[in-house]
């Protein structure tokens, strides 16, 4: 389990964690080159890439609480994608899962689906102990 020393979007107002999560995801796409934004990742062979352009579209399906509490999650999800080298466990979907630790305890999991060049980020959200 990676510990992340990024911290969580803290705004407390929803419209504000929303707000700085969608310009969070514009930086992060502009920091890639190509028609496919993406995150090089250590723990796929090769040094391949995660690429993270329809996650949030999963996102947004969800209830305005869990999409809040998801999108919080947002820079120790970068973070976790670009710095682990843990091996991910395999789900029962054949996709990959990387667990995480934010610097105020709680724990996340990121679900990759496993791509020829790498990888697409799927989904990420916020385990209950």
């Amino acid at each position: 389990m990676y510990l992340c020393k990024t911290l969580p979007i803290t705004a407390s107002k929803t419209k504000r964690v929303l707000s700085e999560a969608y310009s969070f995801i514009k930086e992060w796409r502009g920091q890639s080159r190509g028609s496919r934004p993406y995150v090089r990742v250590n723990f796929l062979k090769g040094h391949q890439r995660v690429f993270i352009d329809d996650f949030h579209y999963h996102i947004e399906k969800k209830e305005l609480p869990d999409r809040v509490e998801r999108f919080r999650l947002l820079p120790c999800v970068k973070e976790l994608l670009k710095n682990t080298r843990d091996e991910p466990r395999i789900t029962r979907d054949g996709n990959l899962m990387l667990e995480g630790t934010t610097p105020t305890g709680d724990q996340f999991a990121v679900i990759i689906r496993p791509e020829k060049k790498g990888g697409c980020l799927q989904t990420f959200y916020r385990v209950k102990k």
